[in-house]
């Protein structure tokens, strides 16, 4: 394979990998990951929130911690290169629950998460991220599914049993 190939291959295969853990930093509320995966001079756009790295890690702290459940799902990553630079969008399902009123609320939000990226002395990093809302629902728990016999992620964090690293 041409070296120019190899050298796509790896930078999609890196530029994926830090979709992936964008998803699983949030999710798990690790918010120190967050360093690795953006550069300082990232923006961000929400729609309801547009800021600088250093506003968002108070908004989406803000925004996650407050609910019991999350759960990111990126789709496979469209990505395209250009040079040092590349654009990746990724479509998502995004579940979340709050507990309050009890015994919970879903809130299930499908959209696209679209990502700027840069390489610097070698490394790939996200640049920007602006987050496209295609359909939202909310439904109220009937029940309480906390008691079944599953292993539920409620709590999700760096000190949860179930936590890597």
């Amino acid at each position: 394979m041409p070296e120019a190939g190899l050298a796509a291959l790896v930078a999609r295969a890196r530029l994926t990998d830090l979709v992936a853990e964008y998803g699983n930093l949030i999710d798990w509320i690790e918010w120190d990951r967050l360093d690795a995966v953006f550069w300082p001079e990232a923006t961000f756009d929400f729609g309801m929130f547009k800021g600088t790295f250093e506003e968002y890690r108070g908004f989406v702290a803000r925004l996650e911690e407050g609910y019991a459940r999350r759960l990111h799902m990126f789709a496979i990553p469209a990505i395209t290169l250009a040079g040092d630079r590349a654009r990746i969008d990724a479509g998502s399902v995004i579940v979340c629950r709050t507990d309050d009123p009890a015994p919970g609320i879903d809130d299930t939000f499908w959209g696209r998460y679209l990502f700027e990226a840069e390489r610097r002395d070698g490394e790939w990093r996200l640049s920007g991220l602006t987050y496209v809302l295609n359909l939202f629902d909310r439904a109220a728990r009937a029940t309480d599914d906390r008691t079944g016999p599953m292993n539920f992620g409620d709590g999700l964090s760096p000190t949860h049993p179930f936590a890597i690293g």
